[in-house]
C-alpha cells in the first residue's frame, strides 16, 4: 500500500516537469522523494518492530524472530528485498509516460540513489569501522606531523601554510568524528536493549561515508610539498612567529637591545614595560635572531616568575648546558668556558643575585651577557642593568594595523570599520589585548555584534585591579565571553589553577577533568583525552593559551592568567587560586564555604586547619607543599569533593575522614615519598583515577582496594617497595590505563595485565623479560590497546616520545616472539638490542612499524628475506630504519621486495655493519628513493660507488625529498655516484657531510685525463646549506665552477684534514667561476690543507664578492698564497680566526689585490674549530 501512495506522489510531481521538458530536475526531485520514502519505510518498519517487540516481550523471548536475525545486516537485507519488491512497480508506473528511453534512465538513476541511501542504514557498522580505520591512520600521521612541527619550531623554522591548513582541517574533522563515534556508541547501547534506532543508523552511515572521503583526501594531502622553511634571522621585518610583528615601538626597542648586545661594555640589559606589551615576545625574537646568526655560542632562556625558585633557575641553565650539577660555583665555572654566552631571564619581579645566588658570572666574564624582562623600570634599577629599554605601547595607527591582521578583512568592511577602529582604540595599544580581541571578533559579520563588543569594552572595570588589569581586563573578559561553549570556558578557567609560568600538561588537565566529570557526555578516558586536546587547541586558536616548549603541554600568559583567576573568583565560579604565592599559612577567606575549587599548590604550607568549612568544594589542590600531617577530621565538611591532589607533600598517612568523600573521582598522591599507610583508600568506592607515582614507602596496597570497581586509571610507577598481590589486577575490570614505569613487572603480573579487556594505555617495565617463558596470550588480549611503552632497560623509557606504541627490549630470548607478539603486531617504534634469535619469524608483525632500531643482533644476516610467504605490507609503514653494529649483516633485503615494503622510508641509518655487501642495491634504491629524507652511513665498507643510478631510467626524478647525506668511515667508497641522473634529482639536499672516506677520489665531478666533468645535472645543489668534507686524503678538489655557481643557498663550507686537496674549485672547460658565487655563505673553514695552492685553479688571483661572509677560520694552509677577497669584498667580515701562531705569520705574508685589505681584519687565534 505505501508504494501506491508514493507512486501517486511521483506522478503528480512529474507531470508539470515533463510538460516543461525539465527531465533532469525531475530525476533530481525523484531521488529526493525516494530518500524521503526510504525514511518513511524505515519508520513503518520501526512500528512493526515495536508491535513485534511487545508480542515477544509478552512471550518472554529475547528478540523478535523472523524479523531480526543475528545482525542488522540480515535485517538490512530484508529491508532491501522489500524495497526491491515495492519500488520498481512505482518507478514503472510513474515513469512509463515519459518515454521508454528516458523513463528507463530515470528508473536506473533513481534506483541507484535509493540503494545508496539504503546502504547507509544497512551497513552502518561497516561504514563507521571504515571511517574509524582511516581516521586512526590520519590521527597517527597528524600526531607525527605535530611533533615535526614542534621540532621545526625548536629549530627556528617557519611552518608552511599548507601544513597549518592541513592540521586545522584534521582538527575540524576530529570534532565531527567524535560526534559520529558518540552517536554510533549510543546506537550500539540502544540495540543491546532492542530499542530501534533506524533513523540514527541511517544518519551515522551517511555521515561516516562522507567523513571517510574527507579523511582519505586529507591522507592524500599529507605528503607536503614544503613542510617548513628557515627564517632569515637578520630580517626584523619578517618575524619567525605569528606573535611578533615589528611596529614602530617594538622596532625601536629591538634595535636598542641589539646595539647593547654589540657593545662590549654592556653585560646586563633590562627590557621593561607593562604586562601584555610584548616584552617576552620581543626577547624571544632577539634570541631567535642571535641563534640564527650564531652571534653567541650558547643562548639560554629561563623563566623567573614572581616567586623565583633559585634551584629551578639553576637547573634550567644546567640543562641547557648538559650539566648534571647545578650549584652556583659549578654553573659559574661552566659558563666561563663558553666564549660568548647569552642568558635571557623572563619575568623578573625583584632583585635577583645573579652572581652569588645563581652563578651567572656576567661581570667578570665579558663574554657573558644577560637580558631580563620586567614589568617595572624599578626592577631594572635594583638589578643595576647597564642599559634599560622600555617597550612602549603601540601607536593608534599601528594598533589598527595589528588589529586588522588578527580580525581579518571583516574589520575593514563597510559599516564595521568605524566600529572596529573604536574597538582597537579600547585595547590601549597593548598587543596582547589587540590580538585576543581581534581573534575573538574575527567571525562576526554583523555590525550589531561589533557594537555589542564595543559596549562591553567601555563598561567599568573592578576598582581593585592594577593598571595592567585595568587595561587588559575588558578585552580578555570579552574574549572569554565569546568562547562558544561552557566546556571551553570551564577548561580555560581550569588552566589558572596551576602556578604562573607552569607548563600545563594535557594529561594533568585530563585527570582532573575526569574526577570532576567536567565532560560528562564522554564515557572513556580516551574520549576525554581527545576532547581535552581539542578544546585546548581551540583555546590556543583564540590566543588565550600559548604553545609550550614541552610536548603535550600549553602555557598561560601571566596577564591572561591573572584575569582568568579574577573571572574564576566571581559569579558562580567560586575559584580560590593562590598557587605559587609563597604562602606559609592557610589563607584567611571569609567565603570559604562558597568555594568550589581551591588551588594552593606550590607554596610553603606545613600545617592545614582541623576542619575547614568547605561544604561546596569540588576540587582541592594542595600539591607541592611541605605538609607532613593531615588532621583526622580535615575532610568532614567536604562531602562534595571530587578531585584531591596531595602530590609532592611529606604526608606519612591519610586521615580516616577521607571516607567522608563519597564522590571522590580523582586522588593524586604522586611523589609522597614518606607515605606508608593508605588503607583508607580502599574505602573510596567512587574513585576513577588513583595515582601513586614514586611512593616508595608503600609496601602493600589495601586489601579492600580490589573493591574499587569504577577505577579506570591506576598509576603505580616507580613504587619500588610495593608488592602487587596476585589476582589483584584482574579484579579491576573497568581499568583503561595502567602505568607501571620503573616497577618490576613479573611474568605472572604480565599475564594478569593481559586479562584486562578495556585496557587502552599501558606502560610496563619488564626488567626480567629475557627470562620469560614462551607465554602465549589469548587472541583477544590487548584488543583495544592503543598506547603502550614496553621496555626492560631503566633509562629507555625516556626514549619513547614520538610514537604511541613503543616496544624496547635488550637481550631478549626466543620466548619474546610469543609473549611480545600482541605488542609487536601493532608497535610503531621497535628497539632491539643484543637479541639472539631469527628475526624473520616476526615478519608478519611489522605492518604498522614506523621506526626500527636494531643494535648488536649478531645473528641477523638479512633484515627482509623476501619469500612467497612474506606479507606484502611488511615494513609498509616504516619511516626510520637504523641498523648498528650488526656483525653478520650482509644485506638489508634479499629477493623481490613485497609490493608495499619500505615505500615510506624517510631515514636510513647503517652504522658499523662491516660485512654488508651492497648498501643500496638497485631494487632497494628504486623503492626508497622517492621518500628518503636522510641517508646516514658510518663504518660500513660500502661499494666503490655510493649511489649507483645506472638502470634506474631517465624519466623519474631520483631522491626528490632527500635533505641530508652523512657519510663517515666508508673505507671502500671511491665516488659519490655514477650513471645518468635525471634533472631535478637531489634538488632538496641541504646538508652533505663526508668524513674519513680514505679512498674517495671524486665527489661532485670525475677526472678524465687532464679535464674534469660533472657527475650530476645542473641545479642539483641549489638548496645545499652545509657542506663538510673531512679526512679524505685522496681528494684533490671539491667543486667545478658550474657547481660552485649554483650554490645559492650554501651557508657553511667546512673542509678539514684533507692532505691532498690542491684547489677548492678545479678548472672546467667552457665555464668560469662567477664573481657573485656563494652569495649567502656565512662561515668558511679551511683546516689542515697542507697542499692547498689556490682557491680557483682557473684564475688563482680571482676575487669574489662574499656579501654574507661573517666568519672565516684557517689552520695549516701554508701553501695558499692568496685569499679570494678583494677591496670591496666581504664587508661583514671583521675578524679572521687562525689556529696557531704560524698561521698568524702566514696570514701576514698573503698576497692581496690591494695591500690595505688585510688591515680591515682583526686576527684571532683559536683552536676550537681545529678540535
Amino acid at each position: 500500500m505505501p508504494s501506491h501512495r508514493y507512486c501517486s506522489g511521483f506522478i503528480i510531481l512529474l507531470s508539470p516537469l515533463v510538460a516543461s521538458g525539465s527531465i533532469l530536475l525531475a530525476i533530481i526531485d525523484i531521488a529526493e522523494i525516494l530518500r524521503e520514502a526510504l525514511v518513511r519505510v524505515f519508520a513503518s518498519f520501526s512500528h512493526i518492530w515495536v508491535e513485534n517487540l511487545a508480542f515477544w516481550n509478552h512471550q518472554k523471548q529475547m528478540k523478535p524472530k523472523g524479523f531480526f536475525s543475528e545482525s542488522h545486516e540480515s535485517f538490512g537485507s530484508l529491508t532491501l528485498l522489500c524495497l526491491t519488491i515495492m519500488v520498481p512497480p512505482c518507478f514503472n508506473t510513474c515513469c512509463g509516460g515519459i518515454g521508454s528511453g528516458t523513463g528507463n534512465e530515470i528508473v536506473k538513476y533513481s534506483w541507484k540513489k535509493l540503494k545508496t541511501h539504503a546502504c547507509y542504514f544497512i551497513y552502518c557498522k561497516k561504514k563507521f569501522e571504515k571511517l574509524k580505520e582511516q581516521f586512526d591512520l590520519l590521527k597517527a600521521i597528524r600526531d607525527d606531523t605535530q611533533q615535526k612541527v614542534e621540532a621545526a619550531k625548536r629549530n627556528n623554522k617557519v611552518i608552511s601554510d599548507e601544513v597549518n591548513l592541513w592540521l586545522n582541517k584534521v582538527l575540524e574533522l576530529e570534532g565531527k568524528f567524535n560526534n559520529i563515534e558518540k552517536n554510533f556508541n549510543r546506537i550500539v547501547e540502544d540495540e543491546k536493549f532492542c530499542i530501534p534506532s533506524l533513523v540514527s543508523r541511517y544518519k551515522v552511515g551517511r555521515e561516516a561515508t562522507r567523513k571517510k572521503d574527507k579523511a582519505l583526501k586529507l591522507l592524500d594531502r599529507s605528503n607536503f610539498q614544503a613542510f617548513s622553511h628557515p627564517l632569515d634571522p637578520s630580517t626584523v621585518n619578517h618575524p619567525s612567529n605569528a606573535d611578533f610583528v615589528s611596529f614602530g615601538a617594538t622596532k625601536e626597542a629591538m634595535q636598542k637591545v641589539i646595539d647593547a648586545l654589540n657593545d662590549d661594555k654592556v653585560n646586563l640589559i633590562g627590557i621593561y614595560g607593562m604586562g601584555g606589551v610584548g616584552k617576552t615576545t620581543l626577547m624571544e625574537e632577539i634570541g631567535r635572531m642571535v641563534k640564527g646568526a650564531k652571534t653567541f655560542d650558547v643562548v639560554i632562556d629561563v623563566v623567573v616568575s614572581q616567586n623565583p625558585n633559585i634551584a629551578q633557575i639553576q637547573r634550567d641553565i644546567a640543562d641547557a648546558l648538559d650539566m648534571r650539577e647545578s650549584s652556583n660555583k659549578m654553573l659559574a665555572t661552566r659558563l666561563k668556558q663558553e666564549k660568548k654566552v647569552l642568558i635571557m631571564l623572563d619575568d623578573v619581579w625583584a632583585r635577583l643575585e645573579l652572581v652569588k645566588a645563581v652563578g651567572i658570572p656576567y661581570r667578570e666574564h665579558k663574554g657573558c651577557k644577560v637580558i631580563l624582562t620586567s614589568r617595572k623600570a624599578e626592577t631594572c634599577n635594583v638589578m643595576e642593568t647597564d642599559v634599560s629599554v622600555e617597550v612602549a605601547t603601540l601607536s593608534e595607527e599601528d594598533s589598527w594595523h595589528l588589529f586588522r591582521m588578527r580580525a581579518g578583512q571583516v574589520a575593514a568592511s563597510d559599516g564595521i570599520e568605524p566600529i572596529a577602529r573604536k574597538v582597537a582604540q579600547e585595547c590601549c595599544g597593548l598587543p596582547l589585548a589587540i590580538v585576543v580581541v581581534g581573534r575573538a571578533l574575527r567571525s562576526y559579520k554583523d555590525s550589531s555584534a561589533w557594537e555589542d563588543a564595543l559596549s562591553q569594552l567601555k563598561q567599568a572595570v573592578p576598582l581593585n585591579m592594577e593598571e595592567v588589569e585595568e587595561k587588559l581586563y575588558k578585552p580578555l573578559e570579552l574574549s572569554y565571553q565569546n568562547l562558544k561553549t561552557a566546556e571551553l570556558k570551564q577548561l580555560f578557567l581550569y588552566c589558572c589553577l596551576f602556578r604562573e609560568d607552569y607548563d600545563i600538561s594535557e594529561d594533568e588537565v585530563t585527570r582532573y577533568a575526569v574526577g570532576e566529570n567536567l565532560l560528562s557526555n564522554l564515557s572513556t578516558l580516551e574520549d576525554v583525552r581527545g576532547r581535552v586536546h581539542f578544546l585546548l587547541q581551540k583555546l590556543k586558536l583564540s590566543c588565550l593559551l600559548l604553545d609550550s616548549k614541552k610536548a603535550g603541554c600549553v602555557k598561560l600568559h601571566d596577564v591572561v592568567r591573572d584575569v582568568a583567576v579574577y573571572i574564576g573568583s566571581k559569579d558562580n565560579n567560586h575559584f580560590l587560586v593562590k598557587a605559587g604565592h609563597g604562602l606559609t599559612d592557610w589563607p584567611e577567606c571569609g567565603n570559604l564555604s562558597d568555594c568550589k575549587r581551591i588551588s594552593l599548590s606550590n607554596n610553603f604550607l606545613q600545617e592545614i586547619p582541623e576542619k575547614p568549612n568547605c561544604s561546596k568544594l569540588i576540587l582541592l589542590l594542595l600539591n607541592m607543599n611541605p605538609i607532613t600531617w593531615v588532621p583526622i577530621n580535615f575532610f568532614e565538611n567536604m562531602a562534595t569533593l571530587t578531585v584531591l591532589d596531595f602530590s609532592n607533600t611529606g604526608i606519612t598517612s591519610l586521615p580516616s575522614s577521607l571516607t567522608c568523600l563519597n564522590g571522590l573521582g580523582t586522588l593524586r598522591l604522586d611523589r609522597c615519598k614518606q607515605l606508608k599507610d593508605i588503607n583508607v583508600v580502599g574505602e573510596l568506592k567512587t574513585l576513577i583515577i588513583l595515582t601513586l607515582q614514586e611512593c616508595r614507602g608503600i609496601s602493600a596496597l589495601p586489601e579492600t582496594i580490589d573493591g574499587l570497581l569504577k577505577l579506570k586509571l591506576l598509576d603505580l610507577s616507580n613504587c619500588t617497595s610495593l608488592q602487587i598481590l596476585r589476582n589483584f589486577i584482574p579484579k579491576l575490570t573497568q581499568l583503561e590505563e595502567l602505568y607501571l614505569r620503573g616497577y618490576n613487572v613479573t611474568e605472572e603480573l604480565l599475564v594478569e595485565v593481559a586479562s584486562l579487556k578495556r585496557l587502552v594505555r599501558v606502560e610496563l617495565y619488564v626488567k626480567c623479560a629475557r627470562d620469560f617463558s614462551e607465554q602465549v596470550f589469548p587472541n583477544n588480549a590487548y584488543k583495544v590497546l592503543r598506547h603502550f611503552i614496553i621496555y626492560n632497560e631503566p633509562d629507555w623509557f625516556s626514549l619513547a616520545s614520538k610514537y604511541q606504541r613503543n616496544f624496547f627490549i635488550k637481550q631478549a630470548s626466543q620466548s619474546m616472539i610469543s609473549w611480545g607478539k600482541p605488542f609487536l603486531r601493532s608497535a610503531e617504534e621497535l628497539r632491539l638490542d643484543s637479541c639472539q634469535w631469527n628475526f624473520t619469524d616476526l615478519m608478519s608483525c611489522f605492518a604498522t612499524l614506523k621506526s626500527l632500531l636494531i643494535v648488536n643482533c649478531h645473528q641477523i644476516q638479512c633484515l627482509l628475506w623476501s619469500t612467497d610467504d612474506t606479507p606484502s605490507n611488511a615494513f609498509g609503514e616504516l619511516m626510520k630504519l637504523t641498523l648498528s653494529d650488526m656483525e653478520k649483516l650482509e644485506q638489508v633485503c634479499h629477493g623481490q621486495l613485497p609490493a608495499h615494503s619500505l615505500g615510506k622510508l624517510r631515514t636510513l641509518e647503517l652504522r658499523w655493519c662491516r660485512n654488508i655487501v651492497d648498501i643500496l642495491p638497485q631494487d632497494l634504491l628504486q623503492r626508497v628513493h622517492p621518500s628518503l629524507v636522510e641517508l646516514l652511513l658510518e663504518g660500513c665498507p660500502g661499494p666503490h660507488v655510493l649511489l649507483n643510478f645506472e638502470g634506474l631510467g631517465h624519466d623519474s626524478i631520483i631522491f626528490p625529498k632527500l635533505q641530508m647525506i652523512r657519510v663517515s668511515q666508508m673505507s671502500d667508497v671511491i665516488s659519490f655516484c655514477n650513471g645518468v641522473v635525471p634533472p631535478g634529482s637531489l634538488h632538496n639536499l641541504t646538508t652533505f657531510e663526508v668524513v674519513n672516506c680514505k679512498k674517495l677520489l671524486n665527489l661532485f665531478s670525475q677526472t678524465l685525463d687532464t679535464t674534469h666533468s660533472r657527475l650530476l645535472p645542473s641545479e642539483t645543489f641549489k638548496k645545499l646549506k652545509q657542506l663538510q668534507i673531512m679526512g679524505c686524503p685522496c681528494l684533490k678538489h671539491v667543486f667545478l665552477p658550474s657547481i660552485a655557481n649554483e650554490l645559492q643557498s650554501l651557508e657553511r663550507l667546512e673542509i678539514k684534514n684533507n692532505s691532498s686537496i690542491e684547489t677548492i674549485i678545479a678548472n672546467e672547460e667552457g665555464c668560469n667561476l662567477k664573481k657573485g658565487a656563494f652569495p649567502i655563505l656565512k662561515r668558511l673553514l679551511f683546516i689542515k690543507l697542507p697542499r692547498l695552492i689556490c682557491f680557483f685553479e682557473g684564475e688563482p688571483a680571482k676575487t669574489l664578492d662574499w656579501p654574507s661572509l661573517e666568519y672565516i677560520h684557517f689552520g695549516d694552509c701554508s701553501n695558499l698564497a692568496r685569499l679570494p677577497i678583494g677591496h670591496e669584498s666581504a664587508q661583514k667580515l671583521k675578524k679572521v680566526h687562525v689556529a696557531r701562531l704560524d698561521d698568524v705569520n702566514w696570514f701576514e705574508s698573503l698576497k692581496w689585490e690591494v695591500d690595505t685589505i688585510k688591515s680591515r681584519f682583526d686576527i684571532i687565534q683559536s683552536i676550537n674549530e681545529v678540535k
